[in-house]
């Protein structure tokens, strides 16, 4: 055929095997390698974005979290921080009370102290003075040379 000169314009037998075996390699091809390939193709990009979606959410659901998160260590260190106010508070007031129990306990003993200083200056005086007139008695007398009555 390649040494004839003539052109062929109707194909002959050849052409119909290899269009056969063309066909047939096709077909074999599609269901044995193609159809496989691109069925794994799609299950992993499936698989992906099913994977990129959960992460998403997953991102999302964390970030939520941290947000409650932050929220509630927010809300306990503002209680934290009214408690230690009330307990503060609470400590200058029973420090008020224990210094004003002092004072006043300090200003009943010292007006009794006054009480008992008066009591024993009175007793002093009159002491003094029984001392004194029997003191002057027996100086006169000492001085008159005789007893006064």
């Amino acid at each position: 055929m390649l040494l004839s000169s003539e052109i062929q314009l109707m194909p002959d037998m050849t052409f119909f095997i290899q269009l056969g075996i063309f066909l047939v390699v096709a077909v074999s091809l599609n269901y044995l390698v193609f159809k496989p390939v691109l069925k794994i193709i799609q299950l992993r990009k499936s698989k992906t974005e099913g994977d990129r979606k959960k992460i998403h959410t997953v991102a999302e659901k964390t970030e939520q979290l941290m947000k409650e998160y932050e929220a509630k260590m927010e809300a306990a260190k503002k209680e934290a921080f009214k408690l230690k106010e009330s307990l503060k508070r609470e400590g200058e007031e029973q420090g008020q009370k224990v210094i004003h129990e002092a004072k006043q306990a300090s200003l009943t003993q010292i007006e009794q102290i006054k009480k008992e200083i008066a009591i024993s200056s009175d007793h002093a005086l009159k002491d003094l003075e029984e001392q004194s007139k029997t003191l002057g008695k027996n100086l006169a007398e000492k001085v008159l040379g005789r007893p006064i009555n």
